[in-house]
Formats: C-alpha cells, sequence, structure tokens
C-alpha cells in the first residue's frame, strides 16, 4: 500500500500527549485508591473524598499515609505491571501474525459491506437451495475484523494463484472437503488426491483417473470415451477436446488441415460409437487412411452427409489427403500410450461389451454424491484431451440432470478445476460459465496467471469468463505488469485528509486537503505475503483474507490420516496435526 506524504501534527507528538495523560490518571488514581485503602484498613479516619483536599493534605502532613497504603500502592503497582506484560506480549504475538499488506485491510470490505459473504449470509442462501452440509466454501477470513468469507452454493469462482502459494492447501482442499455432493477435481500432481480421498470415501466412492500414472493408480475401471458420443453434435465436441488439448501453447490451427482433420476426426469417432467399436480403432483408421470401414458403418446408419464427406476426402490428391490425415494423427497421438489406453479401450482382448472392468458413467455419477479425481500434466505424451472429455462429459450429465430436476441439481455439484490451462482445456467453458451457478454446478477455475487463460480462450474470452465469475480470487505469486495494474485499478484508491499547521509572526494557522492515494500499487500486489488473499466478489468491495489451510480446520485430522494411508512415501511421516505447510513442502502447493 502506498503511503501519502502527510506533514504537520506528528503521531510521536500526539503519541507522548496521551502518554502524559496516562500517567497522570495512572499515579493520581493509584495514589487515590491506596489511601483510601490502607486507611480503612489502618482504621483511620477517611481521607478527604476531593483530590485536590487529598493531594494538599499530604503535603501538608495534615493527612496520614499509613503502611497499609503502602502496601496497597506496591500491590496495584504489581497488578499494572503484570498486565502490561501481558499485553505487549499479546501486541507482540498479533504483530508477527500481521503481513505487510494488513495495514490496508482498513480500507477494504468489512462488515455489513460482506453480508451477501458473510456465514449468516451464505448460510441464507444455503438454507433457500436445501443445503444443510456447510453454507458455503470458505475463502478466508476478512483480516480486518476476523469473520469468515464464504463462497455461496451457487457463486462461480474464479482463481489466479502463482506457483507454491498455498492454493491446494488453502483453497482447493477445503473446498472438496466440504462439498456436499458429488465432486470433480483436476489437477497434474497427486497432493489433492491424497490429502481428501481418504475424507471423500466415507461419503460415497471414489474414482481416480490416472491415465499418466501421477498417483502410480491402476485401471481397475475404465471410461469410454466413445460412450459420449450419441450424434454428429457430440461427436463434433469430442473432436474439439482432442484438437485444443493436443495444441502446442501458442501455436495457431492451419486454416485449411486443422478443420479438415476435424471432420474427418469427428466422422471417425462417429461410426466408432455406433459400430460399438474401441476408440483405439479411430487411430487405426487414421493411419491406414483408406478404410472403408467408417465409410460403411454412417452409410448404414443413414448419416449420408458424414459418409459422403469422408468419401471425398479419400478422393483427394495423395499431398493433400496425407495433410490432413497427418494433422488428424497428431490430434489423437494420447491414444498411442498403452497406459493412457488401459483407462480408456478394453484391456486383454475384449471388447467394449464385454470387458469384465467396472466402465465410469457420467450420468451415473451425476446422480451420486462420488468423487473423481481427473490426473494429467502438460507437455509431451499429455493425456488432457481425454481429460478435459471426460470432465466435459461429467458437466453434461449434470446439466441433463438439472433439467430433470426443475433446473437445478437436487445437492450442488463441485467442480475444483485447479491447473485449469493445462489438465483441462476447455475451450468451451466462457461461453458455459455464466449459467452453471445457477443449475448447480458450482465451478472453481484455478489458473497460474492471467496470461495460462489467455493462452487458452484468448484475450476476450478470459475476459468474458474473469466477469462472469461471482467471486474472484487473487492469491499472489503473479508477476505480469498488465493483470496487477487492472487489478490495482478494480481494487480502487482510499481518501485521506492531510492537515497541516503553520506558524508565522501573526501567528499559527491550519489547513486542511482532501487526497486519494491507491491501496494497493503493482509492487504491493506482486508481493502479495503468503496466506492472503485479495477477493472481489459482487456487490461487494474488495477485500483481503486471511487463508485457512486445511491443517487449520476442522478436518485436519481426517486429512493428516488420508495423507499417512495414501502416500507414496511410507517412510516419511505424514504432516502433523497442526503443522505449517512450510514445514512439509510436498504439501504447500
Amino acid at each position: 500500500m502506498s503511503a501519502p506524504n502527510r506533514k504537520g501534527v506528528g503521531l510521536g507528538d500526539a503519541l507522548l500527549v496521551w502518554l502524559a495523560i496516562g500517567f497522570i490518571v495512572v499515579f493520581g488514581g493509584g495514589t487515590y485508591a491506596a489511601l483510601h485503602l490502607g486507611s480503612w484498613a489502618a482504621g483511620l479516619p477517611a481521607p478527604p473524598a476531593h483530590p485536590i483536599d487529598l493531594i494538599a493534605g499530604l503535603i501538608k502532613g495534615e493527612v496520614p499515609w499509613p503502611t497499609q497504603a503502602t502496601v496497597a500502592a506496591c500491590v496495584m503497582a504489581g497488578v499494572i505491571i503484570v498486565l502490561a506484560v501481558v499485553v505487549l506480549v499479546a501486541w507482540r504475538k498479533g504483530a508477527s501474525k500481521r503481513a505487510r499488506v494488513d495495514k490496508a485491510a482498513r480500507y477494504l470490505g468489512r462488515g455489513k459491506s460482506l453480508a451477501a459473504f458473510s456465514e449468516k449470509g451464505a448460510k441464507a442462501t444455503a438454507d433457500r437451495l436445501g443445503v444443510t452440509d456447510t453454507p458455503g466454501i470458505v475463502v478466508g477470513k476478512v483480516v480486518s475484523t476476523g469473520q469468515k468469507f464464504l463462497q455461496s452454493w451457487e457463486d462461480l469462482s474464479l482463481d489466479i494463484w502463482g506457483p507454491r502459494t498455498g492454493k491446494s492447501t488453502s483453497r482447493v482442499m477445503p473446498a472438496i472437503l466440504d462439498a456436499p455432493g458429488a465432486v470433480v477435481s483436476t489437477s497434474n500432481k497427486r497432493d489433492v488426491v491424497d490429502g481428501t480421498r481418504g475424507v471423500r470415501e466415507l461419503v460415497a466412492p471414489v474414482w481416480v483417473f490416472d491415465p499418466q500414472k501421477i498417483a502410480q493408480e491402476e485401471p481397475h475401471w475404465w471410461w469410454n470415451p466413445l460412450s459420449y458420443v450419441t450424434d454428429e453434435e457430440k461427436a463434433y465436441k469430442l473432436t474439439q477436446h482432442f484438437s485444443v488439448g493436443s495444441r502446442v501453447p501458442g501455436s495457431k490451427p492451419d486454416a485449411y488441415f486443422d478443420p479438415k482433420a476435424e471432420d474427418v476426426l469427428s466422422s471417425y469417432f462417429l461410426a466408432a460409437a455406433l459400430g460399438d467399436l474401441p476408440i483405439t480403432q479411430v487411430y487405426l483408421w487414421v493411419t491406414e487412411q483408406v478404410s472403408k470401414e467408417p465409410i460403411a458403418i454412417l452409410r448404414d446408419h443413414d448419416y449420408e452427409l458424414q459418409y459422403k464427406g469422408l468419401e471425398s476426402t479419400l478422393k483427394l490428391a495423395d499431398k493433400q489427403r496425407d495433410g490432413i490425415f497427418g494433422t488428424a494423427e497428431k490430434m489423437i497421438q494420447c491414444l498411442k500410450s498403452r497406459n493412457t489406453l488401459r483407462w480408456v479401450a478394453p484391456t486383454g482382448g475384449a471388447s467394449v461389451a464385454t470387458d469384465s472392468r467396472r466402465q465410469f458413467n457420467p450420468h451415473d455419477f451425476a446422480a451420486s454424491q462420488e468423487t473423481i479425481y481427473i490426473l494429467s500434466k502438460e507437455g509431451a505424451g499429455t493425456a488432457s484431451p481425454l481429460t478435459t472429455a471426460l470432465t466435459v462429459a461429467i458437466a453434461e450429465a449434470m446439466e441433463e440432470r438439472a433439467e430433470r430436476s426443475g433446473g437445478r441439481l437436487p445437492k450442488p455439484a463441485l467442480f475444483a478445476l485447479d491447473e485449469l490451462a493445462n489438465v483441462v482445456r476447455w475451450a468451451a467453458l466462457p461461453d458455459q460459465f455464466s449459467h452453471y451457478g445457477s443449475k448447480g454446478l458450482i465451478v472453481m477455475g484455478i489458473l497460474q496467471s492471467w496470461s495460462q487463460g489467455v493462452e487458452l480462450w484468448g484475450e476476450a474470452n478470459m475476459r468474458k469468463i474473469w466477469s462472469a465469475a461471482n467471486v474472484k480470487v487473487y492469491g499472489g505469486g503473479v508477476a505480469e505488469e498488465g493483470f496487477l495494474r487492472a487489478l490495482s485499478d478494480l481494487i480502487g484508491d482510499y481518501s485521506y485528509s492531510n492537515v497541516s499547521v503553520s506558524s508565522g509572526k501573526s501567528g499559527s494557522s491550519r489547513s486542511r486537503q482532501e487526497g486519494k492515494e491507491r491501496i494497493f500499487d503493482v509492487s504491493n500486489l506482486a508481493e502479495l505475503d503468503r496466506g492472503r488473499a485479495v477477493v472481489l466478489a459482487s456487490g461487494a468491495p474488495a477485500t483481503l483474507v486471511r487463508t485457512m489451510p486445511w491443517y487449520n480446520g476442522p478436518h485436519k485430522e481426517a486429512v493428516a490420516a488420508s495423507i499417512k494411508k495414501y502416500s507414496p512415501r511410507p517412510e516419511e511421516p505424514a504432516l502433523a496435526v497442526g503443522t505449517p505447510a512450510a514445514a512439509n513442502p510436498w504439501v504447500t502447493e
């Protein structure tokens, strides 16, 4: 927070005046009380009641000062010293917990201005929605008042936290632990899985989708992506996930080959789904280029435009056809991974109909209180096309259930989308984001920077989703000047009065000047203290909150037990209950 340059009566001078007044009150009052008590204990007549008469009598020797008065004065002095030490210790303890930015909290949201996001306000919303488990998602405690700031069960949020700022321990895990309904969690690490799995499995079954061995989970179940494809529109949506998810960040699609490749893939996905074939068959068709099988399947199911489109593509010149199919093959590269295929295709020579493993059904999941952890990481071999497709399939199944339930899910479902731009490259999310809250799909989108969102959605769509979020949280750790400057503008200014006193031959004069200063400038936001977050919520002023990690919450023992049970490193002790995150870097993200 920037500080204005003030002149005039200094704080030090005012403090000296108040200290002098305090000394007079304590010394005079103590003397008065000690003499009255001492005289009563010694059996002497009561001293004068008026302080001036009392002091005059002591000076003249007309009022005696007994030994008992000295004892009383010493006892009172001892009590005052003890109280002063207690206050000093408490003040120093509180000062050690204060962050550099806390001084700005007085100019930000507090009290009635945050009524809708208080415990009372969130509970009123929860009662209206029929949620009795928890009133909402705790974002943190307001620094200036200590009241909790809650995101209600119809508020959607977008968070921007830099690396190693505590977003998992302070934001993702507490939200999952308090969720009243189904939970979809995405991440590129296993910390959230290990910390919350043991708690969520007490509520309902837990699924872990781990095609890249991040949590070393074995595929005891599988999901068939083609079960999502029920018509040509769903086939095109699935194709879009592969197209966006396979694209190198910063690269632009080719104006001719990418649309043609997407058209071919869309028809192949539809043909494989209609023929009850595994998704691996799509890869084989793409590499063969000349297979007539998908054309025959589409013709048999009366998809005339699709099969004729494939026929025309196969008749193109070799160079054109090679470019189209080469682009399509690049989009489905993740299907070449044997470990990935174990999660999305039949194993052991089984067919789609005969695989004996449990098959995940998004529609059954939408009607449950189950939890699914969807794991993937960026870079070569990423499974993000599949993780995106699975997340979207669940979201659409929940939308359908909401429509059948009168427009809203009976219990809110939480989508804790950590690493949103890497694990789930959901290109259409900005267009759908705004209406999810009214249907009971509570989306928490979490990015590491503004640029990540721009890279995935483009500047216009990033602004769209930022504006549509009811709650926006900045957790620090970002060094993008443009974003921080815009955030500083949104937080705003505070007003102050500057009183100046000047002296001259004709006497002294006072003048008052009104001014404004920025509450947080760019450097303050870039250096935001760990454990603090700035919250921008609809209809409320910007608010500074103290984050509340899981190890300071009601689930700390259950989370510690879950970590101990599922940790991949049993030789290391689980994080002790109440231990600061800094003591165990494995769970600090």
